[in-house]
């Protein structure tokens, strides 16, 4: 995303300093500039509505994607770049992208074969994710470049073409079905399958090139393990010794995950119908109508930043203001897209306009089921342009009086790429911060998220990170500054962004560090916690936490309130069982101790200090 940033102010420089000296129009004027524009306006309202105004102008902090500041440099980006399309340059873009697409793919066969296996946690072998981060996200990229890559076959002009073209397309698709993604490949075979209806009816068009493409991506999916094969071809898998070990992992599909997910976010769409909770405040939000049932899934402790379904995610957080111009831009793209493939006056930009919509296609459908990362944004927002056929024989105005302005241009871009650069800087020393506190190397983690704060100061991540940081300096040292730090940088970051749950956890977390140094501050760390478990009443993990804090400071009844509290809300929660368990057993009451302590062993039989207990008991 920063490089987004990067490339949209430098564009924007240049396209200005060229409209001003009359080498260009400012803007083309098409069908999807209003639509654009209306989309544009209902994320300023819903970002200056925002219950996190921070989070909804610069997006969601590990992602940025979606936010405010996205929109309006794809506003930009799609504002700028039909002045210079004519048909070489629309032929170059799509050159680049199917590139870049071969190369990625390359590297995604590679890695299933083990290239870097040893670099990641992950089973990269099982489901590839290659340059792009994650299965469904490497699916959806390729999807949406296989209708192109396609296009480019069928209009071939010799062998080498036609064969570049072919290995492309079948890189793509194998890297494609080495992701397992059930959405992108459901979502490239629809996209095709439209692809290929309306070009082998079509007059005078390549019929046994495409039988040719198609009938090698047909073999590829019965030969591949994928889910169509899977789907075709169903394996009774036998699990004999290890069916108990699999059935205790108690793994829940991802289908069911999301539909959960997705009645939570209607449920908080109905709650905020009109304006929603703000642009990309999913993270805080959700948890007001989290269904308790998301207790039961083996993703309960899950931080779920967005629906999974990029529409239900628009309804809830920018409810029917923001939604209603998204869905409005959507339809009149495929509109557009649909009536230049079947009605322009050229046979080439009807291929293109079919690959164009095939592609789009596979977009909303991925959508429906998880969401646009940047890559997937780009496309979304910048492709319909490429369907327009402008007349760039036309020679705008100059703008003599205006080219004052450019010097001013100039400064302001420098300062924004300026700022994007120790943006990023920051977010370096930021992961280097994460890093040095995984190793307990405190001092250090606290020099680099004191940098991160240098670089960027209002960042309430930083913030409220070093505000960790300094609350575990000030154990080890005793020196005050850091207690001061600790509260100042605490008050900075929930006052940026009062709906963050993991703040208010981090913020109690912190004030629990400086109860070693004075209990004073205990009462900060019951108040962060009374605070979060408001916003967020069906999440089982805080009460539990909150009973952790006060079984530590001795009040066990309010700590046996709030670990009943947390089953209540999560039945098969072992660690409250156990943690109730341990509290009756070392007051002797040795009923309530072995009906909690024999509960927690149904859920976690292998807890030896749980079956210690109930052999003392016996």
């Amino acid at each position: 995303m920063y490089f987004v940033y990067l490339l949209t102010t430098i564009i924007t420089f240049l396209h200005l300093t060229n409209w001003i000296a009359g080498e260009v129009s400012l803007y083309k004027k098409n069908f999807l500039n209003l639509f654009f524009l209306f989309f544009l306006i209902s994320q300023i309202i819903c970002t200056l509505t925002s219950i996190d105004l921070h989070t909804s102008f610069f997006g969601y902090y590990s992602r940025l994607n979606g936010g405010l500041l996205s929109i309006i440099c794809y506003f930009l980006l799609y504002s700028f770049l039909p002045p210079y399309l004519d048909e070489k340059q629309r032929n170059r873009i799509i050159t680049t992208s199917l590139l870049s697409g071969f190369l990625v793919s390359i590297y995604g066969i590679l890695e299933h074969f083990g290239i870097d296996k040893n670099l990641w946690v992950q089973d990269v072998q099982s489901r590839v994710f290659s340059t792009i981060g994650q299965p469904n996200w490497l699916a959806a990229y390729l999807a949406i470049l296989l209708s192109f890559s396609i296009y480019k076959f069928q209009k071939s002009l010799n062998k080498l073409s036609a064969t570049y073209y072919l290995l492309l397309t079948t890189c793509c698709y194998l890297a494609l079905l080495f992701t397992k993604s059930k959405s992108g490949i459901l979502a490239t075979i629809i996209s095709l399958a439209l692809f290929f209806i309306f070009i082998f009816f079509r007059k005078n068009s390549p019929k046994k090139l495409l039988i040719i493409n198609y009938s090698l991506l047909i073999i590829l999916s019965l030969i591949i393990n994928n889910p169509i094969k899977d789907l075709i071809f169903p394996q009774n898998l036998e699990f004999k010794n290890s069916t108990l070990e699999i059935n205790n992992l108690n793994i829940t599909s991802s289908e069911d995950i999301r539909k959960i997910v997705w009645k939570g976010s209607f449920d908080l769409f109905k709650k905020f119908p009109i304006l929603g909770t703000g642009v990309e405040t999913f993270a805080y939000s959700y948890y007001w109508t989290r269904p308790v049932e998301h207790n039961l899934t083996s993703e309960w402790d899950f931080l779920y930043n967005k629906a999974h379904n990029e529409y239900l995610n628009y309804l809830a957080t920018t409810g029917l203001v923001g939604f209603i111009p998204y869905i409005l831009l959507i339809l009149a793209v495929l509109f557009l897209l649909l009536k230049n493939s079947i009605k322009n006056s050229t046979l080439d930009i009807r291929n293109l306009s079919l690959a164009l919509f095939s592609s789009y296609v596979s977009i909303l459908i991925t959508n429906g089921f998880g969401f646009s990362v940047v890559i997937v944004s780009i496309y979304f927002f910048l492709f319909p342009t490429l369907v327009y056929d402008y007349d760039q024989s036309q020679h705008p105005t100059p703008h003599p009086r205006l080219k004052y302005l450019i010097p001013v241009l100039l400064v302001l871009s420098v300062v924004l790429i300026k700022n994007i650069v120790l943006s990023y800087t920051a977010d370096i020393y930021f992961a280097k911060y994460e890093s040095s506190n995984n190793r307990q190397e405190y001092q250090l983690a606290y020099e680099h998220i004191s940098k991160s704060i240098f670089f960027r100061p209002k960042e309430p991540n930083y913030l409220i990170s070093l505000a960790t940081a300094s609350a575990k300096i000030a154990v080890l040292t005793k020196d005050p500054k850091y207690i001061d730090q600790t509260i100042a940088f605490c008050d900075q970051a929930t006052k940026i962004s009062p709906a963050n749950i993991n703040f208010l956890k981090q913020q109690a977390q912190a004030f629990y560090y400086l109860t070693t140094i004075d209990t004073k501050h205990f009462i900060k760390t019951v108040e962060s916690m009374l605070q979060a478990i408001k916003l967020a009443p069906t999440d089982a993990k805080l009460p539990f936490s909150l009973g952790q804090f006060l079984e530590s400071a001795q009040l066990l009844d309010d700590a046996i309130y709030y670990y009943q509290k947390a089953i209540d809300i999560k039945p098969n929660y072992d660690h409250a069982y156990h943690a109730l368990g341990r509290i009756y057993f070392n007051q002797k009451k040795y009923d309530l101790a072995k009906k909690n302590l024999e509960t927690n062993l149904l859920y976690a039989p292998t807890n030896t200090e749980a079956l210690e207990m109930l052999k003392k008991i016996n």
